[in-house]
């Protein structure tokens, strides 16, 4: 037992633990000596003992005793009255109080109780039956005080919560407010930036298909390709809105990953051609053919891991790569690797962390060599993780750099989306003159899959050696990086050992083309880098045909002259832009139409109420009446099958504005800057119904 006074502070710190506080009120000392007999050898409890009745309420609030013995009969003040005062005062009021008195009466006993007493004693009670009553009461008046305390806290608790969801609902209320705001922002900056590059592109576009000298081909062509690169931009800022307000959605459609890899290199390959950088796709047999998921979306990923890539290489190679990593036939998905790898400049290790964060450059200075919003990386991540992946880098300082993404798609048992004949070179035997090791395994995997038997050879000089019978080889492939200057003169050996053998030149340059002056005569074709499978297996059915050409081949046409010919259509464009729409009868009257224009909604019903059309061009963004309200009254005029096929051609690229137009009764979507390849896409959707006048 303990008989030194503690603070109420120190009772409060101590309510989680069982502890009891006695405080005797008896004019007796030699009762106040008794009770501290009783009390001796119990560690948890603390004695107090006053004489004074006018002190004990005042001590009693100084000490905040868990349990009174309160004596009743006591000169200057009645014990019942003390047990009132005990009452009444806030600090002590609750505290339990057990009544000693030296007769068991039961008048006095009820009044002791009817004033706030919890207990009634005999003194002097027994020793065990004191303890246990003390502790009982103490150990229940501390349980209040836990309870009263975790309800206090509680209250407040759910007072702070309240007024927490107060806040947070006027903070989300501004946040979708500035939410709307940007969206409605990023809505607008799209479209009015959209339509200015639709007048760049599409007049680029237009004069890429007209007569031009090589200079003001290369001219237009940095046109375009800087005006390709601002919408690239933009579009990321879309994709940037559209991942973080979580309505990026993926798609899902039949596609080949060699496809779409070759695709995404070739895009590319302009820029890696004046590096002479070596461009090469290789791909695991073990990866089925046909693939269900978002091709574009990958393809995506590709080109810009491919773009940093040719962007950060000086020198050396770029090798996309792609292989199964595992399969779960629960689910009918597989997983794929990809990787992206360059001999480049590589990445310091404490830059690392900074390369998939948004608007994050690995070098920020003023005076960096490469430009860039930091947006590329983070996004490409982003869709990763949404194809059910993830993106890392494995890289070191001057040593190049690998970018690898997993991502998740199932496979398909179904033919090629473009099905091919039967390929077999069976007989035949192909020399191979190339260095680069990735380019030789590239041939040898395509050369496997068809059953020809290639040859590879280290120099010229091995080249000419087995030229010596004219059995050894059929054709022969050769690297024109290798060949260097002496092209022509190791061509002309050849020729000089063996007239008839066909030889297909490997070049890094898309633009390359043989000479007739220069070509002796046995180059047949050439394939360009990254070795793309269709290109070769022409280039192949090419050199065992015997169709020699040195010629280049008439460059193809962005718009088909003869397209309206296959789809005879009467075709209204309606768009209150000058340059939009002499961009939209520019593509049509190229592919051979006759088109009538409208600028807004209202001219649209009042031409249609006049003239039946085929197809309608319909902007979105009109005045009088906009391309909305024009195509629900065309809907509500005109029967489905008496009715023009109605194409939104709309600047507005946001999530949603696809659906909103089809939701107005529109057919289809085109999204400026207008392809020639989309809009043919599109009138090839149409139904033709009228008689062009």
């Amino acid at each position: 037992m303990k008989t030194s006074i503690s603070s109420p502070a120190l009772l409060e710190n101590e309510l989680g633990k069982y502890h009891v506080m006695v405080l005797l009120v008896d004019d007796q000392a030699l009762i106040g000596e008794a009770v501290r007999s009783c009390l001796l050898g119990q560690p948890d409890l603390d004695f107090h003992y006053t004489p004074y009745p006018h002190e004990a309420v005042a001590l009693a609030k100084k000490l905040r005793p868990t349990v009174i013995l309160q004596d009743l009969v006591m000169p200057e003040i009645n014990g019942l009255d003390l047990v009132r005062e005990y009452r009444s005062t806030p600090e002590i009021k609750d505290t339990p109080i057990i009544v000693l008195s030296s007769q068991m009466d039961a008048k006095i006993k009820s009044d002791a109780f009817a004033v706030g007493a919890n207990d009634y004693l005999v003194k002097l009670p027994d020793r065990i039956e004191l303890i246990a009553r003390l502790r009982y009461h103490s150990r229940a008046y501390l349980n209040q005080l836990q309870r009263d305390a975790a309800f206090s806290a509680l209250r407040e608790s759910q007072q702070k919560l309240v007024e927490s969801n107060s806040i947070l609902l006027v903070l989300n209320q501004k946040l979708e407010e500035a939410t709307h705001a940007k969206s409605e922002f990023l809505a607008n900056m799209s479209h009015e930036v959209r339509t200015p590059m639709n007048g760049i592109i599409g007049m680029s576009t237009l004069l890429l298909d007209s007569p031009l000298t090589e200079e003001q081909k290369d001219q237009v062509e940095t046109v375009l390709s800087n005006s390709e690169a601002l919408l690239t931009l933009l579009n990321d800022i879309l994709d940037f809105s559209k991942i973080e307000s979580r309505r990026l959605e993926m798609e899902s459609h039949p596609f080949e990953l060699r496809q779409c890899l070759e695709d995404a290199l070739e895009l590319v390959a302009p820029q890696a051609a004046p590096k002479h950088l070596e461009l090469a796709c290789y791909i695991d047999e073990a990866i089925p053919e046909i693939l269900l998921g978002d091709a574009a979306r990958l393809r995506q990923i590709i080109v810009n891991l491919a773009g940093n890539a040719v962007k950060f290489t000086p020198r050396g190679e770029v090798v996309a790569s792609a292989r199964l990593v595992t399969q779960d036939k629960i689910h009918g998905t597989i997983t794929i690797q990809c990787g992206i790898r360059d001999t480049g400049i590589g990445i310091p290790k404490d830059k690392q962390d900074k390369l998939f964060q948004l608007f994050s450059q690995v070098d920020s200075t003023t005076t960096r060599a490469f430009g860039g919003m930091g947006l590329g990386l983070a996004i490409s991540r982003r869709l990763a993780e949404l194809m059910g992946g993830c993106m890392w880098v494995e890289s070191e300082w001057g040593k190049g750099s690998t970018f690898n993404f997993l991502f998740q798609v199932k496979p398909v048992a179904a033919q090629p989306l473009a099905p091919a004949p039967k390929v077999t070179f069976e007989t035949k035997k192909l020399l191979v003159w190339i260095a680069h090791p990735i380019q030789r395994e590239i041939v040898a995997q395509l050369a496997r899959q068809w059953g020809l038997a290639c040859q590879f050879c280290e120099t010229a000089t091995d080249i000419l050696a087995s030229l010596t019978n004219q059995r050894n080889g059929d054709a022969m492939l050769v690297d024109h990086q290798l060949a260097g200057e002496q092209d022509w003169a190791f061509m002309r050996a050849v020729q000089a050992q063996s007239i008839t053998l066909p030889i297909i030149l490997l070049s890094e340059d898309h633009n390359y083309h043989l000479d007739g002056e220069r070509n002796p005569g046995n180059v047949v074709a050439w394939v360009c880098k990254p070795i793309r499978r269709s290109h070769l297996l022409e280039a192949l059915n090419r050199a065992f045909s015997g169709q020699a050409s040195g010629r280049k081949e008439p460059t193809q046409r962005l718009l088909n002259p003869v397209f309206a010919r296959r789809m005879p259509l009467h075709i209204l464009v309606a768009d209150d832009n000058p340059v939009s729409i002499k961009v939209a009868r520019s593509y049509l009257e190229k592919m051979g139409y006759r088109v009538e224009q409208a600028s807004n909604g209202q001219e649209v019903l009042q031409i249609l109420a006049l003239h039946p059309f085929d197809a309608v061009l319909l902007d979105v963004r009109m005045p009088v009446l906009d391309g909305f309200e024009a195509a629900r009254q065309i809907c509500q005029r005109w029967e489905v099958g008496n009715r023009p096929r109605i194409i939104a051609m709309t600047a507005n690229a946001m999530p949603g504005d696809k659906e909103e137009c089809l939701a107005a009764g529109m057919d289809d979507y085109l999204v400026k800057p207008l392809r020639p390849q989309e809009l043919e896409a599109a009138l090839l959707r149409c139904r033709k119904r009228t008689t062009p006048s």
